[in-house]
């Protein structure tokens, strides 16, 4: 049915509002395009449970003085991926198409996607979390623990097939081939990626004793804010503040600044950089050391050759060999067999007692020696009967004797409970 309305203050029949609505919804929808930006302030914000949400556009014309303002209504299927949050007084622009809502008689704008004004949406979604967390304690200084210096295995959370991760395994294998590497693949990009990496790293934590992890790491390479956005999610940032691995994030470029960074006990500038900063004592210097070593023990054995040799020149020279007796010759030559035997036997031991001890200091290298680490305040306990390390309170019960060994001695202890 079409109604051609006139200049005229009546209409020639009675319209039902059904069919009112339905023509102005045909005019409105016919001289507006599909889609418009509209800006203006957020009011009367009101959120569904269901995800979507309605409020009004407002604006004040400052020459005019007047205002005016604009139902809108924003479905699920765009709030849920706002990275930001909808507040009221916020300054937006609408994108959208507009329509009449019949049920109630009014014009209204069916949002398809929301800009802030002046600042980007991730942008300002980035300051929102980091205001919030930051207003919890979740950055600071206090909160933030030492990363070992000796490390022998790290967990690494990134995804296992990109270059950053490559890059990171380079480095560390050039710098230090002791560090075992424990990988927790997790999508670094796109939908699902932040529960993704926070599934990962709640796995170390859960494991570490098991697998023996002194860290954790996570590695993402450069991208744009979009692509990075991962390690601004508030349950990724909550994850790595309540790690209880110390955790170093190796995130984009050197100008990258995430807020798990913010919250991650040491922050590297590029996945590289993370590498760097597990092996402080690379392969190079820790050779360097071994050759001084190794020069040492060679010039003691020299000296004690050289001693040698001279102890045998005075022997061949003594009185003995000059003016020899037939019975004391032979006597003396038995005892010159023997004294040439011991010493070679002395110079031999020598040698692989030394041989030895290059050999020990290698490995103390190598293991960045244990009792170096108890030095510097740690202990170890064991259970006196059967001398089983303890790792967890259930692996003791009450009466039992139990021994700790620190740098200096040890101590007896009787469990109480």
């Amino acid at each position: 049915m079409v109604f051609n309305v006139s200049r005229s203050k009546t209409l020639p029949n009675p319209v039902p509002v059904t069919v009112l609505l339905d023509c102005l919804k045909s005019v409105v929808r016919g001289n507006f395009p599909s889609s418009l930006n509209v800006i203006g302030e957020v009011s009367s914000l009101s959120a569904t449970t269901s995800g979507y949400c309605y409020f009004t556009l407002k604006e004040k014309n400052e020459t005019t003085k007047k205002e005016a303002q604009l139902s809108a209504v924003a479905w699920s299927n765009v709030t849920r991926h706002l990275p930001f949050q909808l507040k009221n007084g916020m300054q937006v622009v609408c994108s959208g198409e507009v329509d009449v809502y019949a049920p109630q008689g009014k014009c209204q704008l069916v949002v398809r996607a929301i800009e802030p004004v002046g600042v980007g949406a991730y942008e300002l979604a980035k300051k929102q979390i980091e205001m919030k967390l930051r207003g919890e304690g979740l950055f600071s200084p206090e909160r933030k623990r030492s990363i070992p210096k000796a490390i022998s295995r790290v967990g690494v959370v990134t995804s296992r097939t990109g270059a950053a991760f490559r890059d990171f395994l380079n480095i560390l294998g050039r710098r230090n081939r002791r560090i075992d590497v424990v990988v927790a693949h997790a999508r670094v990009q796109g939908e699902g990626s932040a529960q993704d990496v926070v599934n990962a790293l709640q796995m170390l934590n859960e494991l570490k004793d098991q697998l023996g992890l002194d860290v954790a790491v996570l590695i993402r390479g450069g991208g744009s804010v979009e692509d990075l956005w991962t390690f601004n999610e508030e349950m990724v940032v909550r994850a790595v503040a309540n790690s209880a691995l110390p955790v170093i994030t190796g995130i984009g470029h050197e100008i990258d600044t995430s807020i798990c960074d913010l919250a991650a006990d040491l922050r590297a500038l590029t996945p590289s950089d993370a590498a760097v900063q597990l092996t402080r004592e690379d392969d190079e210097s820790l050779g360097k050391q071994l050759n001084v070593f190794k020069t040492r023990m060679e010039n003691r054995i020299e000296q004690k050759l050289n001693s040698a040799f001279e102890r045998l020149r005075y022997y061949e020279q003594s009185r003995v060999f000059t003016r020899p007796y037939e019975v004391l010759y032979e006597k003396r030559m038995k005892r010159l067999d023997d004294l040439e035997a011991q010493l070679t036997y002395q110079i031999e031991q020598k040698i692989s007692s030394v041989e030895k001890t290059c050999e020990i200091l290698k490995e103390r290298l190598a293991g960045r020696n244990p009792k170096a680490i108890l030095s510097r305040g740690y202990s170890f306990t064991q259970r006196v009967d059967d001398m089983k390390i303890l790792r967890s309170p259930d692996d003791v019960v009450a009466g039992q004797i139990i021994e700790t060994t620190l740098a200096r001695g040890k101590i007896r202890s009787v469990v109480i409970e």
